[in-house]
């Protein structure tokens, strides 16, 4: 909001009497205050009301200023009826600088032809001030105006008006020199009042407030109507109520106000004569307002209007205009300090509260605090300021309350707030990682230590072939969970194993990128040829399982069954390993093609996650989330002793016998179960084929692991592995075979935490006969929707005959949105699962 808007000064001149009449227009005027609130409401700065407030307080100061340097006479109008005694302290704030501006007002005199002591005082004279006051507390009628109160005392008498305005003048003229704005030598003075005249007036009307105009029109038509008490008739009562009431009613002409009427209870042109007085006096003999025993002769210039114009201009810029290298401009300064005491109590209130709430800000501050802690203690600090601070200036100091919290807790305090893969955060200071690039970094995080994230939470795992367990580091990233702490135990265990190799990315160029998410597997993994593949190998599973449970148990129809399903199983392993040659892409031409045109890998790019179902097409992962080795020989396993390896629970180390019955050429398979086989007949001469049935037996196991290091085996979703004894159990395989196993299993360990154990690891043995084993494992970690994790999008995976593998899964699943946690609701802990043909068998090709 421009300051010429807010305060201005009109003028008209009197030819005929040769009086120039200024009528300042600010703040301080109903009318002009509302304009500012109104531009203020409309106005898209963020300024207070408060701040321009003292902004046009000051533009009214200093133009009070520069009406005592070029007036004679001052009018000081109060809306009520008593002095203001704030005005006491605005009177002596303008002397001060007055009399600090007066040589250079002199300076600026010298340069027109003046008087000396015109050009010395810098101004006219020490004006006279008249106060009008706009409201009558006497209670005037048409009777009392005419009669006067006797005085018993001295007989005198005054009318009640002229009694209050005395009144008035004695208690103004009382506090005035009291306070010494005014002394006996006026030209020493801001101003002067007369001694002899009156210098107050009340003005004698009384207002009557206007709400109902409707019925006050109609009361002046029932007064016009009716006949007064002295006999006038109707019309000309009618015509002097209608000309009182329109001389008296004032509206103001933006028309926010009330209506108000006045009853005229005084001589016309009182005023007049009160301020004629006045300048009747300045224009004949002029003001000699000194008092005392030595009286001064008093200083009073009348110019010309030529003189006065010339003058006047020059002073207003010097009084109205700042000027950046002025120099009244400390002067001004000043002035405006003296005048916002408000402010300067607001600041000295908010200064001696500013260390009480950093105080409550560093009671109890840990060495180093995490953000939500900060702004806990910034909140108590704002809380401890706002009950002491007062004023205008609140808003600043509590912006600072918050910038110098700000620079303790970032000066060395700050806590790291990376939150690891499992939810916990790191408890360090701010730091940089050993990973980063030194190049990027800023002035402000290279002073940071290099360390790596911690959170101090330690739990116990074992390696990727179980033999050995170890202290984990609670992982930040998805590589540290699942690649490197079970690198740091190859190297003393499972190194010289056989491992099976998860395709990887393999860089053909040095600035290799992570590549984009776009394209999924949407397509490939629900090609009809896989959805073919699928359902064969479930139902060839199911049909063994079945077929399992009954050799097992050993029920005496078990070469009955056998005798039912061997066609149908043969039938379907050989469509089954048929079709795994075409869909799957291992061998054959259409496989070959389908790679060719679908699978092509990236060698640029790679892939920044995991593998899973809804992941880009061709792009591979640096590492592999997954492991598979082989502990040794089938024989190796013991079904008596189960597993010898560390941190399992006594009783669940023992793996699930998974039997099955098969059809085999006993030339080709003669050490192969060799008793239990029938000959075959031969037909029509042809050459004899001996063929056998062989029962074959597999060890299946779903390894879960707890944070405390304890491992163990389940027989089904829903049964922890228990052997009381010495092995081997009594329970089978088939649960495992035909049912979602599980991610997650609450573990039996004594703890009042209660620990839930993840499923890490899948044991299967692969016998020496006419199968071939393989595994197609895929992880659903979180409800669905969710993407299915798997090691590889080649099918599933063979493994080779005679052996003891294991398969390691992953620590963490990362997505595309982040980690998914160990859900904390039981319901969506059961969607959480490893989904069932995990197991699967087919002839080998011939």
């Amino acid at each position: 909001m421009e300051q010429s808007t807010l305060c201005k000064i009109e003028g008209y001149y009197d030819s005929a009497n040769k009086v120039i009449y200024l009528h300042l227009m600010s703040g301080f005027d109903a009318c002009q205050l509302a304009n500012i609130c109104e531009g203020l409401c409309d106005s898209p700065d963020s300024q207070t009301y408060h701040s321009i407030w003292q902004s046009q307080e000051h533009q009214h100061a200093r133009a009070i200023l520069y009406l005592f340097s070029i007036s004679h006479i001052l009018l000081v109008v109060h809306p009520g009826c008593s002095f203001d005694i704030s005005y006491v302290r605005f009177f002596r704030n303008l002397d001060t600088v007055r009399l600090k501006l007066q040589p250079l007002i002199t300076d600026i005199l010298r340069g027109f032809p003046l008087s000396k002591e015109w050009i010395l005082a810098g101004r006219l004279c020490s004006p006279r001030v008249l106060f009008v006051f706009e409201t009558c507390t006497v209670d005037l009628d048409k009777d009392s105006l005419s009669a006067p109160v006797i005085s018993r005392s001295r007989g005198q008498k005054t009318p009640p008006l002229k009694k209050l305005q005395h009144a008035i003048e004695d208690q103004i003229y009382h506090i005035l020199r009291k306070s010494r704005v005014i002394t006996n030598i006026s030209n020493n003075s801001l101003f002067a009042v007369p001694a002899n005249q009156e210098f107050v007036y009340v003005k004698p009307e009384k207002p009557i407030v206007v709400n109902d105009h409707a019925n006050f029109y109609l009361g002046l038509l029932r007064d016009s109507c009716s006949m007064s008490k002295d006999g006038d008739s109707p019309r000309i009562h009618s015509y002097q109520l209608l000309r009182q009431s329109s001389q008296s009613t004032s509206l103001p002409a933006n028309g926010h106000c009330r209506d108000v009427t006045t009853k005229s209870t005084n001589q016309e042109g009182s005023f007049k004569t009160f301020l004629w007085e006045h300048i009747e006096t300045a224009l004949t003999k002029g003001f000699d307002d000194n008092i005392g025993r030595n009286p001064v002769t008093p200083i009073f210039e009348l110019p010309t209007c030529d003189q006065w114009t010339k003058v006047a201009a020059k002073l207003y810029d010097f009084f109205m205009t700042d000027i950046k290298d002025s120099k009244a401009r400390p002067y001004f300064n000043t002035l405006k300090s003296l005048l916002e005491i408000d402010s300067r109590f607001s600041e000295g209130r908010c200064g001696k509260v500013m260390p009480i709430a950093e105080g409550a800000y560093q009671e109890g501050l840990p060495k180093h605090y995490t953000r939500s802690f900060h702004l806990s203690k910034l909140a108590q600090a704002k809380h401890v300021f706002a009950l002491h601070a007062r004023g205008p200036a609140f808003d600043k100091y509590m912006k600072q309350l918050e910038e110098h919290c700000d620079r303790i807790w970032k000066n060395g305090r700050q806590l790291c707030e990376d939150i690891s893969l499992t939810g916990n955060p790191c408890i360090l200071e701010l730091h940089r990682l050993p990973s980063t690039n030194v190049a990027a970094e800023s002035e402000e995080t290279m002073v940071r230590p290099i360390k790596s994230h911690s959170s101090q939470i330690r739990t116990k795992a074992a390696c990727n072939c179980g033999r050995k367990q170890a202290d984990r580091e609670d992982p930040f990233s998805h590589k540290a969970a699942n690649y490197e702490f079970y690198q740091s135990l190859e190297h003393s265990c499972c190194e010289k194993l056989e491992h099976y190799t998860f395709p990887v990315f393999m860089s053909s160029t040095a600035d290799a990128q992570a590549g984009h998410i776009g394209t999924t597997r949407e397509e490939v993994t629900h090609h009809p040829l896989a959805r073919k593949e699928s359902g064969k190998l479930d139902s060839v599973t199911a049909g063994i399982s079945n077929l399992s449970l009954a050799l097992s148990l050993g029920q005496s129809g078990a070469s009955d069954v056998f005798a039912h399903t061997s066609h149908s199983l043969n039938q379907d392993m050989s469509d089954s390993t048929h079709t795994s040659a075409v869909d799957l892409g291992e061998t054959g031409h259409a496989g070959a093609d389908h790679k060719a045109t679908d699978r092509q890998v990236s060698t640029t790019e790679y892939l920044p996650g995991m593998v899973h179902s809804n992941g880009p097409v061709g792009l591979l992962p640096k590492f592999s989330s997954w492991s598979l080795c082989c502990l040794g020989k089938a024989n190796s396993y013991s079904p008596t002793q189960g597993l010898d390896q560390p941190g399992f629970m006594h009783g669940s180390n023992y793996l699930l016998p998974w039997d099955m019955t098969v059809k085999a050429d006993k030339e080709k398979w003669p050490t192969v179960n060799e008793t239990s086989g029938k000959k075959g007949k031969n037909k029509r001469g042809q050459k004899s084929i001996q063929e056998t049935e062989i029962n074959l037996r597999l060890y299946l196991g779903c390894e879960y692991e707890c944070p405390r290091g304890h491992r163990f085996f389940c027989s089904g979703p829903d049964k922890l592995l228990k052997v009381p004894g010495t092995g081997p159990p009594k329970d089978n395989a088939n649960k495992l075979l035909n049912s979602d196993m599980p991610l997650y299993f609450p573990c039996h360990c004594r703890s009042s935490k209660g620990y839930m154990a993840q499923l890490m690891r899948v044991f299967m043995t692969t016998p020496e006969g006419p199968v071939q084993a393989k595994l197609s494992p895929r992880i659903q970690p979180a409800p669905m929707p969710c993407p299915i994790f798997l090691p590889t999008t080649d099918g599933p995976i063979k493994l080779p005959a005679g052996g003891l593998w294991v398969l390691r899964l992953p620590y963490i699943y990362l997505g595309e949105d982040g980690p998914y946690m160990i859900p904390t609701d039981q319901q969506h802990l059961n969607s959480c699962r490893l989904l069932k043909g995990l197991f699967g068998i087919a002839q080998p090709e011939q």
